[in-house]
């Protein structure tokens, strides 16, 4: 009578990590720090209050499928800022709001759904968000895991992808800035997967959740829409998601937008006006002034720029060629071992962390995630401080067993 298909959901990482925990005790002489999720700790900007304040009236009405006025064109301004040139190829049309990325990243595979003769493969970027892996569920498809290791610069190889897979592929998830390395793409890689989408015809899917938390004494990541606007092409087959959680902490106001091609804005559409929750008016208002204001993610970029310092100085003796990830605000921190190290900073040093081995899938024996810890540098820079003292705490006690 149920389905089956999401019975492997039950080791989802954060699952993984409870029951990892559970019974250790933290140490009781310390506070916890939570280092395990991706949850910015920076306020809101104040104007999101006023907005909400203004039109709470709205809460009384059924919000439509598509974005108002308002919120139409203010993402419209805020691509043609943070992706000069590429106004020509955004039609309005094929843009919709949606409650953050998560949702929209499962809902897309079960447009990409189809026959293939019975034998559609999904292609998911291995680590992967959890998102990712439920889409390709959804679509009904065979998983292919595609590794992102240092040694491609945490670009998933797409030149090892058997050419009967791609035959079969209905849709696949990438995602730059990565989650959780912290990685880029160049347009050259993004043009090949954006050709392959093309030729095989299949979905591309490319979440950019953190394409506007980076470091800004680097340029800025480039995007799928550089790429397009470099290749003078259209989004056919491609779908991009953007989110406010990160850029603007707001994680829990739940708004962003997906752009891409049409004929796949037009079933999702339709997904959403007949079967899901479409984004309520007063938060398409919060999320247009969001938009419209780049100082709070420009403020948000500078935190996360003094955390990095912080924790690059901090494991300088441990790390003396420590990478420091250009976007996003995880630290992927090679260690021995992921697993036994995270229950030791729980119990001795009162910090969570997110094993690497929890957040990709193991194939023939390789886990890309596994020697890893993801941590989240969220907190105040005080708090952050504190975190990496314990964390050369811990390592220092490893080393002088």
């Amino acid at each position: 009578m149920l389905n089956k298909d999401f019975d492997v959901l039950n080791n989802w990482m954060f699952g993984s990590l409870n029951e990892l925990l559970n019974g250790i005790n933290i140490n009781s002489e310390l506070d916890l720090i939570k280092m395990s999720i991706g949850e910015p700790q920076l306020m809101p900007p104040e104007f999101v209050q006023e907005e909400l304040k203004t039109f709470s009236s709205d809460w009384g009405k059924y919000p439509p499928t598509v974005a108002i006025p308002r919120l139409k064109n203010s993402i419209i301004n805020y691509l043609e800022r943070r992706f000069p040139g590429t106004q020509n190829i955004i039609d309005p049309n094929n843009i919709l709001p949606v409650p953050g990325t998560r949702e929209p990243l499962h809902l897309i595979g079960h447009i990409a759904k189809n026959n293939k003769n019975n034998r559609s493969i999904a292609i998911v970027t291995n680590p992967f968000y959890h998102a990712w892996r439920t889409g390709a569920i959804a679509s009904n498809s065979n998983i292919h895991w595609i590794n992102a290791t240092e040694d491609n610069d945490f670009n998933p190889e797409l030149d090892k992808i058997p050419i009967q897979t791609l035959r079969n592929t209905v849709i696949m998830y990438l995602c730059f800035p990565s989650n959780p390395q912290g990685g880029t793409t160049s347009y050259e890689y993004l043009e090949k997967a954006i050709n392959l989408a093309r030729k095989y015809d299949f979905v591309l899917a490319v979440d950019e959740c953190y394409i506007d938390i980076s470091r800004l004494n680097n340029e800025k990541p480039i995007g799928c829409l550089d790429v397009i606007k470099k290749m003078s092409t259209d989004l056919e087959n491609i779908v991009i998601f953007n989110s406010l959680s990160k850029r603007s902490n707001v994680p829990g106001i739940r708004a962003g937008f997906i752009l891409g091609d049409k004929k796949i804005i037009e079933i999702y559409k339709l997904l959403v006006s007949n079967g899901a929750a479409p984004v309520p008016i007063p938060i398409q208002n919060v999320a247009a002034a969001l938009y419209d204001d780049d100082i709070h993610n420009i403020n948000a970029c500078k935190h996360y720029d003094k955390n990095f310092e912080i924790a690059e100085k901090k494991l300088r003796t441990f790390y003396p060629k420590l990478k420091i990830p250009k976007a996003g605000f995880f630290l992927w921190l090679p260690v021995k071992d992921d697993i036994n190290i995270a229950k030791l900073l729980w119990r001795d040093f009162s910090i969570r962390v997110m094993p690497g081995s929890f957040m990709a899938f193991s194939v023939n024996g390789f886990n890309p995630g596994k020697g890893y810890l993801r941590l989240a540098l969220v907190d105040q820079n005080k708090i952050v401080e504190n975190a990496f003292e314990r964390i050369t705490n811990c390592l220092s006690k490893i080393n002088n067993e």
